[in-house]
This record gives C-alpha cells, sequence and structure tokens, in this order.
C-alpha cells in the first residue's frame, strides 16, 4: 500500500510539473461551399465546385459536397471565385459563380441553390 502511495504521489507531481503542451488552434477555412435543392433546401452531395484566385488564374482547387451538402477549402486568406455546373437534371436558381473574401476569423459561405427533377 505504501508503494502504490509513493508512485501515484510521484506520478501526480511530475505531472503537476510539466509544462502544458501549447495547442495551436486549427487553422480558419478560407471558404465554405454549399450546395441545397427545393424549396427545403436539402443538403446536394456530389456538386463539383472550381476554386480560383479573384484575379483570374488557375484553379487552386476543385471540391466535391459531401452527404451534408458541403465542402470546405482550407487555403489562404483571400478573394476567391467559386464556380459551379448543375448536376443533370438539376437547374442553377442563381449564378453559376460566386466571389468571396475570406480573412482571418472569417469564413465566407457561397451557397448553390438547385432546382432538380
Amino acid at each position: 500500500m505504501r508503494r502504490t502511495l509513493l508512485v501515484t504521489s510521484a506520478l501526480a507531481a511530475a505531472c503537476a510539473l510539466a509544462p502544458l503542451a501549447a495547442a495551436e488552434p486549427p487553422a480558419d477555412p478560407a471558404l465554405k461551399v454549399q450546395a441545397v435543392y427545393g424549396p427545403e433546401q436539402f443538403p446536394m452531395a456530389g456538386v463539383a465546385a472550381d476554386i480560383a484566385p479573384c484575379g483570374g488564374g488557375a484553379n487552386v482547387a476543385t471540391l466535391t459536397t459531401g452527404a451534408d451538402g458541403t465542402a470546405v477549402y482550407n487555403g489562404a486568406a483571400g478573394c476567391y471565385r467559386v464556380q459551379v455546373s448543375a448536376p443533370i437534371g438539376c437547374a442553377l436558381d442563381s449564378d453559376s459563380a460566386v466571389q468571396v473574401t475570406s480573412a482571418t476569423g472569417v469564413t465566407p459561405l457561397a451557397t448553390f441553390r438547385f432546382r432538380c427533377a
């Protein structure tokens, strides 16, 4: 019993004196894409979104929405152009491209609404 108490107190002292690991907060995503359909705005999986800088140039990423209808781009803060094309059997209720600007602590949402047969 005495040995158990000695080991337990030694471990407790070591834990109390050990420096705490500095946890880095996760970086904010640059932007979030959301695809929904119908008046109820059901999430729409499988929608591809091309991400490009606002000033033009090549795409920096192509995302595909998941089961929750969203996809996240984890790039640097800045201005991005998000463009989608309507899946077969669906039509867009808005423009096919949206321009968003992200900043530290702010994750803009690019939402695309579809009508599907």
